[in-house]
């Protein structure tokens, strides 16, 4: 139903609306490709590759970090190795606050080589420590005596640990946060523990290693185990929003469709540390510009073409049709004049043409209908004339008159009733048209009539099929041609006749046949029947005319006669 609706109201739309809508559409179409194209093709191919990428370059990140310290722990290998070091862990007994230049000064010579050290601690085993620092640092001594605390650091079997602010046994004055690498000290002679080493690193770490990857639209953070921020190249709320967990990987979407955003957090191997990604999904990153100026090309060239294409039409076809009708709109108040505007030759022109040549025809068709509309009331007329002529009914009174003289009243009374029935029918009220039983009537009467004034000469036989009795045919069809088969036919021969009606029907015409035992006609004779120019119209050749133009057609009767012995009229008139 709203389809048919649909096209119910795109019927009803003027041609310059029609191209309008339909230009409107091709946009909308050309946009929904290019929609569904980066929506299911290039964009999913895109944060595919992005999703990946991203991983990948978490990845890289942690694997930078790790060798970061991997390069600190060989250094302090070295600081390991120093014997003023050495002899510091393994005396029996120091004062708390002794202090050893030798030490100190390897200290600070560690501190100096690598870049991001805040502060290194040398603990020995009693608890005692030395310590070198650029940075107000606490450093809360009670985790010396936590034994879980120790034995993290102990089971590396003097392999280092990351850990951030030492598991909570340093802190900053400002408060940010430190990364400590922390390791137990073996003595190398006797391969006994005579302390920990304690290197803390300051967040510059964290941050150096993703600077190398930072581009437009990238961003990174660094959380703890407890999902605590460390480190951040700038403040993302969307970093904020991931759900750090101890797996070693995750990846979200965030943000609607334009603004899509993938964030990752891998965590880095050995240590506690979760490196966070967010990376926003671009075209620039995945098409070059000149690809991207190449389609916004192609894009700003389909609809130059198609603005040109709708002036093409506006102009050259739209608007000539406007024209058009405008001009043909006079038909509508009766002037059916051709049309004189210019137009050029083309389909429209064309069109010009063809409705001037068809005012033509219809004009010619107008006054060929008037001038058979003329013939017909003619031929009826004449018809009619021909049976009022005071002859006919003259002779007929003449024949009543002579009844009533000689035979009896009945008779007379029958005959007058006959001629009035006769002339009733023959006139039908004025209508062009009858009923087959109707016309039927109309032959009986007249032949009643004919057997008053000439007598036995003739006997009028009907053979209708009932079912046929109700068709409507043209009116005073029949009367005339049993009137020529009386007069032409059986009057001539000198001898009884019969004059047989019959009708039938087949698939496509209804058949009535004028059959008379006269005198017939030569194959000449019935070939001049048609052609003759004294035939007068209420004769046989006015009937044939009068019959074509009600039907139509050309091909509704049959001639078949022989000389001397019959004439068959087969009149085949459209069901």
């Amino acid at each position: 139903m709203r389809w048919e609706c649909f096209k119910q109201w795109v019927s009803t739309r003027k041609l310059n609306q029609k191209v309008k809508y339909l230009f409107l559409v091709i946009i909308c179409i050309y946009l929904i490709v290019f929609l569904f194209m980066y929506t299911f093709v290039i964009r999913r191919n895109m944060f595919d590759y992005m999703m990946t990428s991203n991983m990948n370059t978490l990845v890289s990140i942690g694997s930078n970090l790790n060798g970061e310290f991997n390069n600190i722990s060989q250094m302090s290998q070295l600081l390991m190795g120093e014997p003023s070091v050495r002899n510091y862990l393994k005396s029996p007994k120091i004062e708390k606050d002794n202090y050893n230049p030798e030490v100190l000064g390897a200290l600070r010579n560690m501190m100096i080589n690598i870049q991001y050290v805040s502060s290194i601690y040398l603990i020995r085993t009693d608890g005692n420590y030395i310590d070198a620092s650029n940075s107000i640092t606490y450093f809360h001594t009670e985790y010396l005596s936590d034994s879980e605390w120790i034995k993290d650091i102990y089971l590396k079997s003097g392999g280092y640990i990351v850990r951030v602010n030492a598991g909570g046994a340093f802190e900053y004055f400002s408060g940010r946060p430190m990364i400590s690498m922390m390791r137990a000290v073996y003595d190398i002679d006797s391969q006994k523990r005579i302390g920990i080493l304690i290197i803390n690193l300051s967040e510059d770490i964290l941050n150096e290693s993703y600077q190398e990857v930072l581009d437009n639209g990238k961003h990174y953070a660094y959380y703890d185990e407890n999902g605590q921020m460390l480190s951040k190249n700038e403040q993302v709320d969307e970093i904020s929003r991931i759900n750090i967990t101890t797996q070693d990987y995750e990846q979200i979407s965030v943000g609607g469709f334009f603004k899509e955003k993938v964030v990752s957090y891998y965590h880095v191997p050995n240590t506690p540390l979760r490196i966070a990604g967010i990376e926003t999904l671009s075209l620039t990153k995945f098409v070059s510009k000149e690809i991207l100026l190449f389609i916004l090309f192609i894009i700003l060239l389909t609809f130059i073409s198609l603005s040109v294409l709708g002036f093409f039409i506006a102009h050259y076809i739209t608007a000539p049709i406007q024209r058009l009708a405008r001009s043909m709109s006079s038909v509508k108040n009766g002037w059916l004049q051709r049309v004189s505007l210019k137009t050029s030759k083309d389909e429209i022109g064309d069109l010009k043409d063809s409705y001037n040549n068809m005012l033509i025809e219809i004009n010619r068709l107008i006054d060929e209908l008037v001038e058979n509309e003329k013939q017909t009331h003619r031929a009826e007329f004449e018809i009619l004339q021909e049976q009022i002529k005071p002859h006919f009914l003259y002779n007929t009174l003449d024949t009543i008159a002579f009844l009533s003289l000689e035979r009896e009243k009945e008779e007379v009374y029958s005959a007058i009733e006959t001629l009035g029935s006769f002339y009733r029918k023959f006139l039908s009220k004025g209508s062009k048209q009858i009923t087959l039983e109707e016309e039927i009537e109309i032959v009986k009467d007249y032949c009643k009539l004919q057997k008053l004034r000439y007598g036995d000469i003739f006997e009028d036989l009907y053979e209708i099929d009932e079912s046929l009795k109700q068709i409507k045919i043209p009116k005073l069809i029949l009367q005339p041609l049993v009137e020529n088969s009386l007069y032409h036919g059986i009057r001539l021969k000198g001898e009884k006749g019969i004059i047989k009606i019959t009708a039938y029907a087949d698939e496509a015409n209804l058949h009535i046949v004028v059959y008379d035992s006269g005198i017939g006609m030569s194959k000449s004779k019935i070939e001049a029947l048609m052609t003759e120019s004294n035939t007068k119209s209420f004769g046989f050749k006015g009937i044939i005319k009068r019959i074509r133009y009600y039907y139509g057609m050309e091909d509704i009767f049959d001639i078949q006669s022989e000389e001397g012995i019959f004439t068959e009229i087969d009149l085949k008139l459209p069901l």
